[in-house]
């Protein structure tokens, strides 16, 4: 995790939080279909367990952790409230990557580390766009920060998101509150 700032002794972690949006008509669908043959599948009713190793997988070198601070039950609960769904992006059984959408919002989104850098980012966020306004959302939005992928804010304006406002703030570091998940420090 070099590209991540070191942890504070305050266990705190600075980001700039960016909130953006998109309407059909600003939608520039950028994905080429990947050179690979890449499954998407709607989890039905995602338990925690699932759930976890799906954001665990795409989301610890970008230090997600919100959903950890939940307990089972309540994340269980979340995950299958009406207007949630989670799809997953698989490759010979293997996960690439997965989205997760919640009534207007593009909720998480990433690729696992292996399929970062085969230009497959701009297409699965097609499919995430392209479900949302199928849906039947307006506009969809989603946020990114400082910490996640460095192209990350850059793919989604490719992509016809516009942004709304910034927000700077300040997170609990993951590294520090669970340093056995994210490895820190690194061995």
């Amino acid at each position: 995790m070099t590209h991540q700032p070191p942890p504070r002794s305050d266990g705190t972690l600075p980001v700039t939080i960016t909130y953006l949006e998109i309407a059909p008509k600003d939608w520039t669908r950028r994905g080429q279909p990947p050179r690979i043959a890449i499954e998407i599948v709607r989890v039905p009713r995602p338990t925690a367990a699932v759930y976890f190793d799906l954001y665990d997988r795409v989301g610890r070198d970008w230090l997600w952790y919100e959903r950890r601070l939940l307990g089972e039950a309540a994340l269980t609960a979340l995950l299958n409230r009406p207007g949630h769904e989670v799809h997953v992006a698989l490759h010979d059984g293997a996960l690439v990557g997965y989205f997760e959408l919640y009534d207007d919002e593009i909720v998480f989104f990433g690729l696992t580390p292996e399929y970062i850098g085969q230009r497959i980012g701009p297409w699965l966020l097609d499919r995430a766009i392209e479900r949302g306004f199928t849906r039947g959302a307006a506009t969809l939005v989603l946020n990114t920060n400082t910490v996640d992928h460095p192209r990350a804010l850059d793919t989604y304006r490719k992509a016809g998101f516009r942004i709304v406002r910034r927000e700077e703030t300040e997170l609990q570091d993951p590294r520090v509150l669970w340093p056995d998940i994210y490895r820190w420090p690194p061995k």
